[in-house]
């Protein structure tokens, strides 16, 4: 049992890292503008034209802000991780990683539809997979002996949160890009509230 949970620990402190690493990639997006002439005016525009940047840098980092939080609550029940478990995880892992590209993608291009897409797409593909792992991880042989497997009924509903963000973005960003902004940046506390006022 206690090589379990070192092997456990082991996963556990890899997702971290990596969660960790990707969140710090997510500003490199914000760069220092390049000015032809230096002044005040300049610089004051410059940053104002990065305010694409700011949203997606915020808008990225709250993102795996909440699965990392939702990851380190699932992960802290188990007392061992089956081989499906970590690959599934291994997985995930690589959509968070990648999560810095399609962050620069709509920071950049955040007025086209294919920006909206690509990047409410990849949101789609991060909750599936969050969805998957949660599922495998409500597996009575692999939580704590004190852990209710009824607790995961809610950890479920709040892993379609980023499925119903992102699929709402993806809508909305067809219909209008700015629609599917409007999704990404104020849907999270929209479609958190409604799924508590639900359950």
């Amino acid at each position: 049992m206690l090589r379990e949970e070192r092997q456990l620990d082991r996963l556990t402190f890899f997702s971290d890292a990596v969660f960790a690493i990707a969140m710090t990639l997510l500003v490199v997006d914000v760069r220092l503008p390049h000015l032809p002439r230096v002044d005040d005016h300049a610089l004051a525009q410059a940053l104002v034209d990065l305010i694409p940047n700011y949203i997606g840098f915020l808008v990225s980092f709250l993102v795996l802000s909440r699965f990392w939080a939702g990851h380190h609550v699932v992960f802290g029940l188990l007392k061992a991780a089956s081989p499906k478990l970590i690959w599934t995880n291994l997985i995930l892992l690589l959509a968070v990683a990648f999560m810095p590209f399609p962050t620069a993608v709509i920071s950049e291009y955040a007025q086209t539809r294919v920006a909206i897409g690509f990047y409410a797409g990849w949101l789609v593909l991060l909750g599936l997979l969050n969805r998957r792992l949660v599922g495998l991880a409500a597996d009575p042989a692999l939580l704590a002996d004190d852990v209710d497997p009824a607790i995961f009924r809610g950890f479920r509903r709040a892993s379609l949160i980023p499925l119903l963000i992102g699929g709402g973005a993806l809508v909305f960003g067809m219909v209008a890009p700015v629609g599917g902004m409007a999704m990404l940046v104020i849907g999270s506390p929209i479609v958190s509230w409604v799924l508590r006022r639900r359950s």
